[in-house]
């Protein structure tokens, strides 16, 4: 039985966010990442905020929907959840996983082999890596298919998602009916969730795209997989994509019968054309069409680098006939997600582009990867101005042209950006690509940036959110409007407000704004990097708290006697960080050997002042600062009086140096720069916790 109270617990809230931070639904979490990072500066605080508001009355906020492309002409529809809708459908899924979870298991990696369940209880991460799962399913297919069961039924659901009946669930879930306070409540969320912003609430439908709700839908079918399973009908599912396996065409056909009926009983519609009956002679016609996996292109951690005679032969198998047409979408995915820039796999994908609307998010992967390309623009303009079909593939490539466009493309497409904003439907995916092209026709001096503004302001508080980050320093200039998105009702413009504050120096005051006119969520990720006063006096040094806590080291109350006047600015840049060591490494490394940086400069201060082993000048003879990495060269004072804390803080500075976002490629042998892994960045913390702790020692006994 799923409580009321266990299911809006904090400990809940706060699972439900890891397990979002964590999960590997990328393509979802690419529509949200400008404002996670904001959300989890006030991580505490916003999860204390969430609590408090679902034991009042807590509504949710009307989703919106963007369609993507299939390859059947038709749209699949993507749901963008407010972030509290997001935690909270978690934090749903959270406690079904855990009441439902020993009757999942009996039938996971034996019949069901997608979105399978963590095995550690608790662990922050929810689902199972589809590779791993995915290869099981196909072996498993395999391992029939030599066993004799050749004869093999595709089966198919339409619409799945979207006919997932929310009472029908309730009885899978809780067959005596559960806590009826929950699940009244679980049924009003849902009913909202499930609709768009326009359209007419109902009782059937799960949100596509949460990876709360791929769980979901999977304990929905969970019936037909017992079923199946007590009438020992050979039987393997992946989502909504069933085969039925049998040695002879009538026994083949009549599990297929078997198993609609079932359907039938959940209010689920088989797809008829999808049906068929083949006899299969390899793993490959076992499989038939792919399951449609949206991120079954995306590499997989620790993956090896595509090498360029690779991606051209496994492209050029991808592809057949004149014009080309793609044959095969999984191995063109892979490549367009994997290859470095090549003039051959770009002629290919530009020909490839105007026709298969299906993997423009696998085009635009591929094209961003280039800078401002004249080839490129030569194929995107024509398609822009002629128009295009689907408004998601519209939108993408408005954003392509506004950074890989030159200033002459831009003033080009403006006429065509004017008529297009003026009769558009106000879409987010549209919107968003205009845009975003307006903020670079401002940069390109071709657009008047008080219009842009204005435009910005006339659309949705998510769509604005989107285009924030596109806005140049000079827009931060102009007060009313930007004051006007920090005091939006909705947290998401200001939470992709704050990080371009701190970079500027600025705060809300200067925007002639209080505290109390900002959203909760803002004001948290403001008092959290140091812009905003807490309410009380603060009862432990906030900079030994956050180290104790990510570090594991001793807390210590005098890091504010180290930075002194830096202390706020220094806290601000470790805030930014320690928020982004889960979700994303290199960014936490990034702002952290920042931190490291100006930690560095305030312990020489210390140094030169008591006279201690290891002091050093700073700055040069001219006042300006000396590079971090120069100080901390092995013959310089620093390293040489404490070696073992110097080479702590130059190794990390080093692969920070050879990040993307620093550097494309290495300096001496012109590797290409590469992310930084989760092993890596627990050895760099472990490494910084022995350095960290080498400093107190230093300190400790003269401040």
């Amino acid at each position: 039985m799923i409580e009321w109270n266990a299911l809006i617990s904090k400990s809940n809230l706060q699972l439900a966010w890891n397990r979002i931070a964590t999960g590997r639904n990328l393509q979802h979490k690419r529509f949200f990442r400008h404002i996670y990072g904001g959300y989890e500066l006030g991580l505490k605080e916003n999860i204390t905020l969430l609590h408090e508001k679902l034991i009042g009355d807590w509504e949710p906020t009307p989703p919106t929907r963007i369609y993507l492309p299939k390859s059947s002409g038709m749209l699949r529809p993507i749901t963008l959840l407010a972030i509290e809708d997001q935690i909270v459908i978690q934090a749903i899924a959270n406690k079904v996983a855990t009441h439902i979870a020993s009757r999942r298991r009996k039938v996971e990696q034996k019949l069901v082999f997608s979105n399978c369940l963590e095995r550690r209880d608790g662990t922050i991460f929810f689902l199972q890596d589809w590779r791993t799962t995915y290869s099981t399913f196909q072996k498993q297919l395999d391992k029939h298919l030599k066993a004799g069961y050749s004869w093999i039924a595709h089966f198919d659901l339409a619409a799945f998602y979207e006919t997932i009946s929310h009472k029908a669930f309730q009885t899978i879930i809780a067959p005596r009916g559960g806590n009826h306070e929950t699940w009244d409540k679980v049924h009003e969320w849902l009913s909202v969730w499930s609709t768009g912003k326009s359209g007419i609430q109902t009782e059937h439908g799960l949100p596509q795209g949460p990876l709360a709700s791929d769980f979901l839908a999977e304990i929905f079918l969970l019936p037909l997989d017992e079923s199946m399973k007590r009438r020992k009908v050979k039987y393997i599912r992946y989502v909504d994509d069933i085969r039925v396996l049998a040695k002879t065409e009538e026994e083949a056909r009549r599990g297929a019968i078997e198993l609609e009926l079932e359907c039938r009983k959940w209010s689920l519609i088989p797809q008829g054309a999808k049906f068929k009956v083949i006899q299969a002679k390899t793993l490959q016609e076992a499989l038939g069409s792919l399951p449609s996996i949206v991120e079954s292109a995306t590499p997989g951690a620790g993956e090896p680098e595509l090498s360029r005679a690779d991606a051209r032969k496994i492209m050029r198998d991808a592809l057949q006939g004149r014009p080309l047409r793609v044959a095969d979408k999984t191995r063109l995915r892979y490549v367009l997600y994997r290859a470095a820039p090549d003039y051959q796999l770009l002629k290919w994908t530009l020909d490839l582009l105007p026709r298969n609307a299906e993997h423009i998010d696998a085009f635009i992967n591929y094209l961003s990867q280039y800078g401002q390309s004249k080839v490129i623009m030569d194929r995107v303009v024509p398609m822009l101005k002629k128009g295009v079909l689907y408004e998601y593939v519209e939108g993408e490539l408005w954003q392509l042209v506004a950074r890989l466009g030159q200033p002459k493309e831009i003033k080009e497409l403006l006429s065509t950006f004017k008529k297009r904003f003026k009769a558009r439907n106000k879409t987010m995916a549209l919107d968003w690509g205009l845009l975003t092209f307006a903020a670079a026709s401002v940069r390109a001096g071709a657009y008047k940036e008080k219009t842009a503004i204005r435009q910005i302001l006339s659309c949705d508080p998510y769509v604005q959110s989107l285009v924030i980050p596109f806005l140049s320093d000079n827009a931060y200039r102009r007060q009313r409007p930007i004051g006007q998105l920090l005091v939006s009702k909705n947290c998401e413009p200001g939470l992709a407000i704050v990080p371009r504050l701190l970079e500027q120096g600025l705060s809300h005051s200067t925007f002639g704004l209080r505290p109390n006119q900002l959203a909760p969520e803002v004001r948290n990720a403001l008092q959290a990097i140091g812009m905003l006063r807490p309410g009380h006096k603060p009862k432990f040094d906030q900079i030994g708290k956050i180290l104790a806590g990510r570090l594991g080291i001793a807390y210590w109350s005098k890091w504010r006697k180290v930075f002194g006047s830096e202390y706020a600015h220094a806290l601000s840049v470790l805030r930014i960080g320690d928020a982004k060591f889960k979700s994303s490494p290199s960014e936490w490394l990034a702002w952290q050997d920042s931190f490291n940086d100006a930690l560095f400069k305030s312990v020489q201060r210390h140094l030169n002042r008591l006279g201690i082993a290891g002091a050093c000048a700073i700055q040069n003879i001219h006042g300006e600062f000396i590079d971090y990495g120069v100080l901390l060269d092995p013959n310089k004072p620093f390293a040489v009086a404490h070696p073992n804390l110097a080479n702590h803080l130059r190794e990390a500075h080093v692969r920070r140096n050879k990040l993307p976002s620093s550097h494309p490629y290495d300096k001496r042998t012109a590797a290409r720069a590469r992310l930084l892994k989760s092993r890596e960045r627990n050895k760099i913390s472990c490494d910084l916790a022995s350095a960290f702790q080498q400093i107190v020692t230093i300190l400790d006994s003269h401040l």
